[in-house]
Parts: C-alpha cells; structure tokens; sequence
C-alpha cells in the first residue's frame, strides 16, 4: 500500500465483525461480509484517514479456522499463515470479540497464540456487536484475557468507532509518513482474471516476492477481490487478485460464490488493464471466451497470459510459436492483446507482466495532435481509398480528430456514414494502432456526418486544404 503509512491490523476468530469493522474504518464495502464461518482467508488491506492522518489497515481470516476437514485444510493453515504474518509486522493490532458471546475459550486460546508474538501496548481489545456501552460490560469471561476492559462498539451501526480511531491515532507512530507517493507516476489499476485454478494467486504472489494470497489446489480459494499496492519502476501498481470466474449456472444464485462473482465483474469495470489468466497445458474454452467478451464490453486493456507454461511436456524451440498460432486462432478478435507464457511456479517471466501493463496503460492515455492525424489521413487514403459500404456514393472523408483518451476515442467526418465500409475503420484502427504504437487498448472509432459550418468554425480565416479520396 502507500509507503511507510502506520501498519494497524484487525485479528480474531471467525465472525465477531472484523470485516464489518474494516469497511466501516476504510468507508467502503470493500471486504465480503457473510454469516458463513472464514469467509475472509487472504488479507484485505485498506487505507484510512482520520483527523487529517492516514493509516493502512489489514482484515485478516478468523485464526480459529478449524482444521479437522482433510479438504480444507490447507486453506485454514494459509489463513493462519496470512494472519500471522500481518500481526507481527503490525505497529498495532486490534483484537476483535464478540461481546454478545464474551470471551469463548477460542478467544482466550486465539489470545495464548498471538500474544507471543505481540507486544500488550500495540493491542486494543475491541468487544464488537455491543449496542451500548453498558451490554456485557461486566462479563467476567472477558477479563479472563488479561487484557482489561475492552472497548464497547458496534461495528455495522457505526456506534463507537470514532473512539476507536482517537484510540488508534494516539498508539501509531506520528514520524511515518507517505513519503514520495505523490510525486509517483499515476496508478496502473490491474484485474487478474479467469477461471478458478487457473493460478491467478500464484501469479500475484510471485510478483510479489511474497505469500500475499492463499493459494491451495481447491477451486474458488480466492473468495473476495483483493487490491495489493505496490511500486515497480517509479509506477504506482494497484492489482486485483479476483475469485475464479465458473459458467453463471454453476454458481448458486444468492450464496457466497455469487457476491465473489460479482466483485471480480466489479474489478474489471475499475481497471485499467485487464490480464486474462488461461492454463497453456489446457484448451481455451468458453468461460475464456465469455470473460473477455465481459473485458471488451467495458473498454478495458487487455493481456493474455498463459501459464502453468511448467507444464506444458516435450518443448522444443518452436513450441511456443505453434502456442501463439493457438491463441490467436482462439481469440481472433484480441490479436492487437500481448500475450505472455509464464510458470508462476518457477517464477518465470512473471515480472514482465507489469512492463506490458506500464506500455499498455500509456496507450491508453495516448494523445495525438490534430495536425499529426490529417497527415495520417492524407497517407491512408492515398495508399488505400475508402470502401464503399451501402448506396452509389462514393464515401468521402473530410477529416479525423481525436475526442477522449482512456480508451483513445476518435472521429472521422465523413459526407455520409452510411455509405463508408466498416472494414475501412477496421483499416484506420489498425494503421493507427501500429503507426502510433497502441499497444493491447481497444481503439474507438466513431463517423460522423460532415457538416460544412464545421470547417468555417474550426478555421475562419484559412481555407482547409480537401484531400482527394477518389
């Protein structure tokens, strides 16, 4: 997240509210919130702010997961593992109860397990699910911590939260400080997605350097979007790690599963890049095909991965060429996508995903002058005439400008729209694509009628020079 921002973690059992507790601190519904026992496993990390100071703030999955179940069992112990982790490198820890239940003798041996590792001054005991001040105030059970009376709030209502943040402003550090976020290039927003298993965690954690994500052979892991932040090459990266995208009629409608759905359809429509994660050792099917039509619809840049490239047997040196002719033969209609073979596994090429996504998000942001369009133009339509679509007319181009960037956006005059071809857009967006460098954006071409007062507003006291299209 932001540099040398204060590190507050919020650690407890499975559903006293830290998640609810979490989203009311950071003012957003950014972690799922369900009544289903561990349905936070990975951190979730936030900023924010109080009283004019920033601090980031991790919810972490319950550390009583229960690891009896054999199919389960490696997720528990990365949630664990994800928990702990946060904790020791903590500047504060909130320990979250339920004051509805008191202190369970999982809280209590919850507290035996993390207070070797947790100095009692970095801790605030919280006793969550209170409507006042008064509920459960004299439950002995709570005392039997050792760690005082805790404080009293509701996290879903908002009721003492504020007091909570005082508490936390007084116990963090006041000497860090974001230092040189600022002056950082803007934020790349980048959603990894795919079907589940596809290694899309893996994928992050080995960009990462580090265990950021649980990652276990048990489909639908990841159940929430997550956004890790971090710096590479002076750029500000935001990357979304999403659940597994299955077929819509394989997820129960209103369970769990649904909302993860929905959060990684959320994800892509707040990114910049979009990095499809496909398997090379399986077939593209149509859940690929699906969720890239999902990218395209909402203008998005693309990437396509394929990894699990470790398992791909009997390589030779031109394996990976015939892979390509695959791809592209796949996904006809993303041939302008960069496409990457990586092994998460070995950490193989990994990195060279935030390159592209640095080259692609310039694109993005490309401006190009009008001076520099009419040339274009002019070069075009001398080496290829507009295509006549509908009608006799021939089609006549007057001229080309550029109206937006994010994705770049143009418009070309034309005498009538609807006699031009749509294969000589085709043929502009692709020469604009290669002479300008546009790498894996769509390009959006609008035409539109020419209207001659146009030309009298745009230059009064000079007559524009006509081109000959035919």
């Amino acid at each position: 997240m932001e540099r040398n921002l204060p590190q507050v973690v919020i650690i407890g059992r499975a559903n006293v509210g830290k998640s609810t507790l979490f989203n009311r601190i950071i003012e957003q519904k950014k972690a799922l919130v369900s009544p289903v026992s561990g349905t936070t496993r990975d951190r979730n990390i936030g900023v924010a702010e109080w009283r004019g100071r920033k601090f980031q703030i991790t919810d972490t999955g319950g550390l009583d997961i229960d690891l009896n179940e054999e199919t389960d069992k490696e997720i528990a112990k990365g949630i664990i593992r994800q928990a702990e982790t946060a904790a020791k490198t903590a500047d504060l820890v909130l320990f979250v109860i339920d004051a509805m239940t008191g202190a369970t003798p999982a809280d209590r041996e919850l507290y035996k397990k993390v207070k070797k590792y947790l100095n009692p001054d970095k801790i605030i005991f919280i006793a969550n699910k209170a409507e006042s001040a008064r509920n459960n105030k004299y439950d002995n059970s709570i005392f039997k911590l050792g760690l005082g009376e805790p404080m009293y709030l509701s996290a879903s209502s908002g009721s003492g939260v504020g007091d909570l943040l005082d508490e936390v402003l007084n116990k963090i550090p006041k000497n860090k400080t974001d230092k040189g976020a600022e002056n950082a290039f803007p934020t790349i927003k980048v959603a990894f997605l795919g079907r589940p298993n596809v290694g899309k965690s893996s994928l992050l954690n080995a960009i990462l350097g580090e265990e950021r994500v649980i990652v276990s052979p048990i489909a639908h892991t990841t159940r929430e979007a997550h956004d890790t932040e971090f710096f590479y090459k002076e750029h500000r990266f935001v990357i979304v790690d999403t659940a597994g995208l299955r077929k819509k009629a394989k997820v129960e409608k209103g369970g769990l599963e649904r909302k993860s759905v929905d959060k990684s359809l959320q994800a892509i429509a707040h990114c910049d890049v979009a990095v499809l994660v496909t398997e090379a050792d399986k077939t593209v099917d149509t859940q690929d095909k699906k969720i890239t039509q999902a990218i395209l619809e909402s203008g998005k840049s693309v990437i396509i991965v394929a990894n699990k490239w470790d398992l791909v047997e009997n390589k030779e040196t031109d394996t990976i060429n015939s892979y390509v002719d695959y791809y592209r033969l796949e996904f006809p209609y993303l041939w302008w996508a960069p496409l990457i073979f990586v092994s998460a596994k070995d950490d193989v090429r990994c990195r060279k995903i935030l390159d592209m996504a640095i080259e692609t998000a310039t694109s993005r942001h490309i401006t190009i002058a009008n001076s520099t369009l009419d040339k274009f133009l002019k070069q075009k339509i001398k080496q290829h005439r507009p295509s006549r679509g509908k009608g006799l007319k021939n089609p006549y181009i007057y001229e080309i400008e550029q109206e937006s960037t994010n994705p770049p956006r143009f418009i070309i005059y034309v005498n009538d729209p609807m006699i031009l071809h749509f294969s000589y857009i085709r043929f502009l967006q692709n020469n604009l694509r290669d002479q300008f460098k546009i790498m894996g954006t769509p390009i959006q071409i609008e035409v539109r009628k020419w209207n001659p007062k146009r030309e009298k507003e745009n230059k009064p006291q000079k007559k524009r020079k006509r081109h000959r299209n035919y």
